[in-house]
């Protein structure tokens, strides 16, 4: 698990990149929000095989802990900007290959690596289509291999943040489950994860009506809280097996026949 030690460093490179202020100000806040991608990798580790796609990395925030668990992780990413970043971060790194690709044209590139893990992580609710994404996903994959999906949650949280951040819905368990299904995926598992998030995302969406990211609606000494309140937040979560939450948590699988 990443350490403040990590962070700091991590944070400390990424600022020597030549990238404008604004963009590396938002890399920050990411990055500082590590011990969360690791609550949310934690969630669908029992389903990651050896070789893992990272789709619609960002800035490998994800993509550095499924290093750990996968022998070869392949992080994909539209942004050149984001590529930068990843390129510079697993210069060293023995399993991670970064690549700027398209997932809807460069389907036979990523086919040939043989992955039999695809993490999607908060990119399906940027793609107009998604659909068409997840039945791209069943084509790329091993028979046999996983789908493991994160994505927000909630219809009637959609608001200003969602509009700012680029999304074009937030999801129920129903319609995921039936896209993925229309796609060719057996869906083992849909739940959601995050309860204590929703009640201050409604605040900031809805009444407030903040135009950021959610991340970027935080402080820093905000972020440094959340960072201390999250192994409770993770503990306390699993316990209650949320009715309701920020996101939703989807693992699908691929048919052997």
């Amino acid at each position: 698990m990443p350490t403040d030690a990590n962070t700091n460093s991590e944070n400390q490179k990424i600022e020597k990149l030549p990238l404008e202020a604004e963009h590396l100000e938002a890399l920050s806040r990411m990055q500082s929000l590590a011990p969360y991608y690791q609550w949310s990798i934690e969630l669908v580790a029992p389903w990651l095989g050896k070789r893992v796609l990272d789709a619609g990395c960002g800035i490998g925030n994800a993509t550095e802990l499924l290093s750990s668990y996968a022998e070869y992780v392949l992080a994909v990413d539209l942004s050149s900007k984001n590529m930068m970043v990843l390129q510079h971060r697993f210069a060293e790194s023995e399993n991670v290959e970064c690549a700027q690709l398209d997932l809807d044209e460069d389907l036979k590139e990523i086919a040939d690596k043989k992955i039999d893990t695809i993490v999607c992580f908060d990119v399906l609710e940027h793609v107009e289509d998604d659909q068409a994404l997840l039945s791209q996903f069943f084509k790329m994959i091993q028979p046999g291999g996983y789908l493991l999906i994160k994505v927000p949650a909630g219809r009637w949280l959609f608001g200003s943040i969602d509009v700012a951040s680029g999304h074009y819905r937030r999801y129920v368990k129903s319609e995921l489950k039936q896209k993925a299904t229309q796609a060719g995926w057996q869906v083992e598992r849909i739940h959601y994860m995050n309860i204590f998030g929703v009640v201050p995302y409604f605040i900031k969406c809805r009444i407030l009506k903040k135009q950021a990211s959610f991340s970027g609606t935080m402080s820093p000494r905000q972020l440094t809280r959340i960072k201390r309140m999250l192994p409770a937040l993770k503990k306390l979560d699993g316990l209650i097996g949320p009715p309701l939450g920020q996101s939703l948590i989807l693992v699908a699988r691929k048919p052997l026949t």
